[in-house]
């Protein structure tokens, strides 16, 4: 069999020009997006200025537009915005970045318009961040003069922008001068004060912020934070910089007023064990305040926090952190007093996978045995991972919790996940051939074969599924 040819630069190149204008063609053709990139190449043979012409009338009509484009036309559009951006970055960026700069900030110009006439897309967001993206590099090669009134060219149209707008911002100032950040301040400052609402003005303090940064400015970026309401204020980063900074004290004033999170979160584990909202910001608060008090000579306090956020959390970094600090030979009378703690705790989900992630897979698999009728199926981000951690050290619970998500799955019908289920079958096929048959008789459960026929009188009609384990 003949090797296949690579598609590379080089391997087109032996095709010839001949071949390869054919090609073109024929895919200009049928493919506008392409035939606009293909033109705006020819015409860059004539200099930037050509290309420019090209792309000023194809965003005079974005500027223009005003009708609606639903889902049969999106994935079009995009491609004809692909094209005008690549013409602007491509073909006269290279050339001539004053140019390539007032196109794309034209361009940047339309993201309001055309994300109010459009469904939402992460394609359109990615097109409106890479033209943003752009704009930096481009920058860092105009004359002064014309890179220092950028700033006040951009903020004219930030509102048109919309949410591209900060985007736009960040670019400008990773490669700003001193003289140029002053200036971004200035004006960041003004519209902060212009807008009433804290949430819209939040983006143009965190820029504010960024700048004080480039400065190495803390106590300005702390005074900017401390500007911000509380819900939107950042008390661990806050601390985390003042820390770094050795300034201990002030990072402890600062975190002991971080409130908990308002927002509702609740992961996989939570779901399982009926847990609906939680701090999830627990874990990192509890970590940095321990090393604030170890900065600040208080170790006992440290570790003390450090334990009493492992039991509420069963985070194992966590306890980690703590027996890192322990004298030696201590570590091993903790570990069992960590492990006896998860193996009595209430939210068994989460206890079995801290059990099985440490790893200790013989408390895991006493926690499976200890439970074996409260493993919930549904529960199957939290159960296919420990059993697949368990099944070669611990068969029998990994079998128990196979089998509860295999029923599962075909109790409630879900042939969407039929394929998931014969795989399963096929590692408790497996499991049964390294269990003793007594062991699951002690537990009052079925043997493999007698729970296999169970199956299949129970669910012998989802011929969808036992098609997958026949394959």
């Amino acid at each position: 069999m003949a090797a296949k040819s690579k598609f590379t630069a080089a391997t087109l190149a032996e095709l010839g020009p001949a071949k390869l204008a054919e090609l073109i063609v024929e895919e200009a053709q049928a493919n506008p997006a392409f035939r606009k990139r293909v033109i705006a190449a020819l015409a860059g043979t004539q200099g930037p200025e050509a290309v420019a012409k090209l792309v000023e009338r194809r965003l005079a009509a974005l500027e223009k537009a005003r009708s609606f484009i639903d889902w049969p036309r999106i994935k079009e559009f995009e491609k004809d915005l692909a094209a005008t951006l690549a013409s602007i970055t491509d073909e006269i960026g290279p050339a001539s970045a004053p140019l390539a700069i007032d196109l794309l900030l034209r361009f940047l110009a339309t993201a309001g318009g055309v994300f109010a006439r459009t469904l939402s897309s992460d394609r359109l967001e990615d097109l409106y961040g890479a033209a943003a993206a752009a704009l930096g590099p481009l920058a860092v090669r105009l004359e002064p003069a014309d890179r220092a009134g950028l700033p006040d060219r951009v903020m004219t149209f930030v509102d048109r922008a919309g949410d591209v707008a900060p985007g736009i911002i960040a670019s400008l100032l990773e490669r700003a001068s001193a003289h140029d950040l002053d200036r971004w301040d200035r004006l960041l400052a003004d519209k902060v004060v212009a807008l009433k609402s804290a949430y819209a003005a939040h983006s143009y303090r965190e820029l504010r912020q960024t700048i004080a940064l480039q400065r190495g400015d803390l106590d300005g970026w702390v005074a900017l934070e401390s500007q911000k309401p509380g819900q939107l204020r950042d008390g661990l980063a806050v601390a985390e910089r003042l820390l770094d900074a050795g300034r201990a004290e002030e990072a402890l004033a600062w975190l002991d007023i971080e409130e908990p999170s308002r927002l509702a979160y609740a992961d996989a584990l939570d779901l399982a064990d009926g847990v609906t909202k939680r701090d999830f910001r627990l874990p990192a608060r509890s970590a940095l305040k321990a090393r604030i008090l170890e900065a600040l000579g208080r170790g006992q306090e440290a570790q003390d926090l450090r334990w009493a956020t492992f039991e509420a959390t069963l985070n194992p970094d966590i306890l980690r952190a703590y027996l890192a600090r322990l004298d030696d030979f201590v570590e091993f009378e903790v570990l069992d007093r960590a492990f006896s703690h998860a193996l009595a705790a209430k939210t068994r989900y989460r206890a079995l996978y801290f059990l099985s992630e440490w790893p200790r897979l013989d408390y895991a698999a006493r926690l499976v045995l200890d439970f074996g009728l409260v493993w919930d199926g549904r529960h199957y981000q939290v159960l296919q991972s420990v059993a697949d951690r368990l099944q070669e050290e611990q068969p029998l619970a990994a079998t128990l919790l196979y089998r509860a998500l295999v029923e599962e799955i075909l109790t409630k019908g879900k042939s969407a996940a039929y394929g998931h289920g014969a795989a399963y079958l096929a590692r408790l096929d497996d499991l049964a051939t390294r269990l003793d048959p007594a062991a699951l008789a002690k537990l009052g459960r079925l043997s493999h074969a007698d729970w296999q026929a169970y199956l299949r009188q129970q669910h012998g009609r989802k011929a969808s599924f036992w098609a997958h384990v026949a394959k």
